[in-house]
Order: structure tokens, then C-alpha cells, then sequence
């Protein structure tokens, strides 16, 4: 399975010109718990791909605001997860949780293990969302399609001043 980014991450203005599908849209713009608005009409399951300590890439190091010196090697916890509804993949999800972030804003978030983040991302009042953009990607694997395009955001938070992010892949087929 691969994901692959095709287009560069843009603001919701320039998605909004881009994309017409209300669906996706809706998705997109859900300000709420995704597993939430999954588990409202479809029996969810949660698939644990990764969660371990990794190296952010070098897009997602500036998007936390770590881009020079010691802090491009800082430790950060990578977590990808496919959400599922009806047995079917819905969402693509990958976090990018620094651990001075678990350490010095919220130890839950790496305690997460087979749990939706939206579990606590939504349940409490000290996580504060700084920034959110779009972007196209192709997603090649045996379960979907290699000629669908998706579209996806990335959400950059703050717990106690310390920065994570998530980013969710819907694997809604803008041509569906």
C-alpha cells in the first residue's frame, strides 16, 4: 500500500475552488470526531498500521515549526491508522506527535495504542487548532482502485503550547 501526495498542500479557499463534490467536501470541512460521523451509520473498526518512534519528513517538520538544527532531528511518535466502516476503508490517517508533546503537553497521546485519536482530541478543551490545509494524493494498494484520486487535510494542534499534527486521507473517489 502507498499514498502518494499529488498536489501541494493549499488553503480551504483554493480547495473550495478545486473540489465540487459536496461529499468530500463535507468530510473535508467535519469539525467534529471522524470516528464520531463513521460510527452514526456504520459499524467501525480502527486497523493500527504504525505506532512507533520515527523521523517526521521534512514537510511535516516545517508544519510543526521545526526547521533548523537539533530540531530536525527531534524525536516525534508516527502513528498510521486505517479507519473502517462497514468493513470498508474510509480514512487514512497519519499522526505526527513530537515527544516533548506527550512529555511536556499530553502523556494520553502516546498511550493511544488501538484508539481513536478523536477519542481525546475531541473530548477535552485543552487542545487548541492552529492551521488546517488540503491536499490531492493517489493512494496505490490491492484494496482500492490505482486510478483514484483523494483528497486529504492536515491539521496542525497545540496542547499546552506544544505542537501536533494529523493528517486523515478520505478514500472517497472524487468521480463517485
Amino acid at each position: 500500500m502507498k499514498l502518494k501526495q499529488i498536489s501541494n498542500w493549499l488553503s480551504c479557499e483554493v480547495m473550495n475552488t478545486q473540489l465540487e463534490n459536496k461529499i468530500i467536501k463535507s468530510w473535508l470541512l467535519e469539525e467534529g470526531p471522524i470516528t464520531k460521523r463513521i460510527k452514526t451509520n456504520e459499524e467501525f473498526k480502527l486497523k493500527l498500521i504504525h505506532d512507533d518512534l520515527g523521523r517526521a519528513n521534512k514537510s511535516e517538520r516545517s508544519f510543526l515549526g521545526y526547521l533548523n538544527g537539533d530540531k530536525d532531528s527531534i524525536k516525534m511518535n508516527i502513528r498510521e491508522v486505517i479507519l473502517y466502516g462497514n468493513k470498508n476503508p474510509k480514512v487514512y490517517a497519519r499522526s505526527v506527535i513530537p515527544i516533548e508533546t506527550i512529555n511536556q503537553g499530553l502523556s494520553k497521546l502516546g498511550e493511544l495504542g488501538a484508539k481513536p485519536l478523536g477519542d481525546i482530541l475531541f473530548e477535552k478543551n485543552i487542545f487548541k487548532k492552529e492551521n488546517t490545509v488540503y491536499a490531492k494524493f493517489k493512494w496505490f494498494s490491492s484494496f482500492i482502485s490505482e486510478k483514484s484520486i483523494f483528497w486529504g487535510r492536515k491539521t496542525k494542534y497545540n496542547v499546552k503550547n506544544k505542537p501536533f499534527s494529523v493528517m486523515e486521507v478520505f478514500l472517497i473517489n472524487q468521480d463517485e
